[in-house]
């Protein structure tokens, strides 16, 4: 039980915290969709309150409402908690380990450039003297 008891985020918190991340994403986009609905179809998307238009009501309450469902559905919400604690389980990368690897990242990335580019400028070459 001690080993249960680790510092740090409680698997719970951050599946709410996501949900609600994802309610926000997902409100910002159905927003858009439906301001771009009411401009196909030539609504007026009427302003409600001072920077509130109906599309943003309405976006951001969809997006509420599928985030409520979602986290009020049995399966939903024992996968996602499942998956937060396992996701507590994950050793992860210390911050130098971070540095040296995104460091062998962009060299690879430059070196795999540069011989692409040699590569480009000596087929474009032939390609113009062949043709």
């Amino acid at each position: 039980m001690a080993a249960e008891k680790r510092a740090g985020i409680d698997p719970r918190r951050m599946v709410i915290l996501f949900f609600v991340l994802a309610a926000l994403a997902l409100g910002i986009f159905a927003e858009k969709v439906i301001g771009l609905i009411f401009s196909y179809a030539r609504v007026n998307d009427l302003e409600l309150f001072e920077n509130w238009n109906l599309s943003t009501v309405l976006g951001f309450a969809m997006a509420a409402a599928v985030a409520i469902i979602s986290w009020r559905t049995p399966k939903v919400q024992t996968v996602s908690l499942e998956i937060a604690a396992e996701l507590k389980k994950v050793t992860w990368p210390t911050l130098r380990e971070t540095r040296a690897a995104t460091l062998a990242v962009l060299v690879a990335s430059v070196i795999a450039a540069i011989i692409l580019g040699v590569f480009d400028y000596v087929w474009a070459a032939i390609s113009q003297r062949v043709y």
